[in-house]
């Protein structure tokens, strides 16, 4: 079963919707936000977004999204103006003309330091 997870991202007054379809937990698509805004070292959300969609394996892959997927388990926000990056567990959708995720608890991440640590030790 796969972990579906979308991602909104803000930039200026522009927002784009990207939908990744497996490993949606923080551990899996939130460290990877996370680790390539640090190696881009800029919020440029434009930047970014190509970053994701364009520089992916393909088996790993960030697509563009034109509506909200009403099959999600997690909801990512990456603010570029306020430079930001949260995650929510989605808990439904309000439907409508069009669906929107109705959010759950916020999921606090986990610090990437303290997940390399993890990592290290698992090895």
């Amino acid at each position: 079963m796969s972990t579906r997870c979308q991602i909104k991202v803000t930039y200026l007054k522009q927002e784009v919707l990207l939908y990744h379809h497996w490993d949606g937990y923080p551990e899996g698509v939130g460290f990877d936000l996370i680790q390539r805004q640090k190696q881009l070292k800029t919020w440029d959300g434009n930047i970014l977004v190509n970053e994701l969609v364009k520089n992916t394996k393909k088996d790993d892959s960030y697509e563009i999204a034109f509506q909200v997927h009403t099959d999600l388990d997690y909801w990512y926000e990456i603010d570029c103006n306020r430079k930001t990056i949260r995650c929510w567990k989605v808990k439904g959708y309000l439907l409508s003309d069009h669906a929107e995720v109705e959010k759950g608890e916020e999921v606090t991440f986990i610090p990437v330091v303290d997940l390399k640590k993890k990592e290290n030790k698992d090895k």
